[in-house]
């Protein structure tokens, strides 16, 4: 070759590189502004799936006898789960029921205690009677000389007698009515004192065996057969996996065009690529997660260091791509959401909602009834 010839060739070289150098800086400027300033989606990695955790707790102390149930176990709401022994529960039932019925007599028997002072009082009151009439015919005789004097002392000293029994008859009336007036023996408060107790104890015997309050999985279950418990202590809890969200921590700087509204893709990493979840944002936590932390920021103490907090948003799931792909909370996810529209949708609404049957359980609506009927029964045999 031509020294010409290479040198051309190398200057022609030369400037493809440059033509390249150059194009390749053109389009990292381009993918730049799109990415930062055209780009209509925000993307986060720091979102995980999350869903209503239902705490099992023990509801009475006691020993427990039995359990029914290990994690990763599906149960139905009022399914029994465990049960204490309910020697201690049972007895004091027992005892309960007992006092009720000794209510219930010892009240009949106020109500016949008011009744024959009432009885009391109008024996009295006749016998008074008598022996005015009498007084009358011994001072209109006692002139004449056919009743004596001391005849007529004596029947005025009867009455003064009989007036004192009267009197004193009438207090206890009056101590008996208190005790029964205006009530009927179950309205009675003694009867109602006596009642109330027993409600307790009934609930206090039925509450020593635990039903599950959902329909879920068992979960962290961390008591034993034989061990002992206090009210109050979490034994296990149960997942519901039909109502779950995605909790996505995006930082403050991704919010401005974030509404509540928008699709969004999710990805969760149990199944990658093979399958994406859609949903909606339905709602924004009203402050960052350093406003609820154990020790929050005084910016008022002047050594304050900016720092871009994150704020949770919650995003809905499809109940239709739950069941046929299930999450478990705590999973970590991918979300990408949608924010083309976010000029027409408003920037505070919500649309989070408690709906769902994790949100209350029918466990207890008839215990109290339960109670009450039993209560009933015992009062009406007494």
């Amino acid at each position: 070759m031509k020294p010409n010839a290479v040198v051309r060739s190398k200057i022609r070289h030369h400037r493809l590189r440059g033509v390249i150098a150059l194009a390749l800086i053109v389009l990292s400027g381009i993918v730049s502004w799109w990415y930062l300033f055209l780009r209509t989606e925000v993307e986060s990695e720091d979102a995980y799936v999350s869903g209503n955790i239902i705490p099992i707790q023990a509801q009475v102390p006691g020993i427990v006898s039995k359990i029914g149930v290990d994690n990763s176990m599906a149960v139905q709401t009022g399914q029994w789960l465990l049960s204490e022994e309910q020697n201690l529960t049972g007895t004091k039932m027992e005892k309960a029921a007992a006092n009720l019925a000794e209510a219930v007599r010892n009240t009949k028997s106020l109500f016949a205690q008011a009744d024959g002072e009432a009885a009391e009082i109008a024996t009295l009151e006749a016998g008074r009677r008598k022996l005015a009439d009498d007084l009358d015919r011994y001072e209109a005789a006692e002139p004449s000389g056919a009743v004596s004097a001391q005849q007529v002392s004596d029947t005025k000293a009867e009455i003064a007698i009989a007036d004192g029994k009267i009197a004193k008859a009438r207090a206890l009336l009056r101590k008996a009515q208190a005790l029964v007036s205006r009530t009927t023996v179950a309205e009675n408060p003694h009867v109602l004192k006596a009642r109330a107790e027993y409600v307790e104890a009934y609930i206090g015997f039925h509450r020593s065996s635990l039903f599950s309050p959902v329909t879920g999985y068992v979960a962290a279950r961390r008591v034993q057969a034989g061990e002992v418990v206090q009210a109050g202590q979490r034994l296990m809890s149960v997942v519901p996996l039909d109502a779950l969200w995605i909790t996505a921590n995006l930082k403050e700087t991704m919010l401005s065009r974030v509404r509540t509204g928008e699709p969004v893709r999710i990805l969760a990493h149990a199944y990658g690529s093979e399958f994406t979840f859609h949903g909606r944002v339905i709602g924004m936590e009203p402050s960052g997660g350093s406003t609820f932390s154990l020790f929050p920021p005084n910016n008022a103490t002047g050594n304050y260091i900016h720092i871009v907090e994150r704020v949770p948003v919650r995003i809905s799931l499809s109940q239709a791509e739950l069941k046929s792909h299930p999450l478990r909370p705590g999973m970590s996810v991918t979300v990408q959401i949608e924010t083309g529209n976010f000029r027409s949708l408003p920037m505070l609404a919500t649309e989070v909602a408690a709906n769902s049957a994790s949100y209350s359980t029918p466990l207890y609506r008839d215990e109290m009834l339960e109670a009450q009927r039993s209560a009933r029964k015992i009062i009406e045999s007494n």
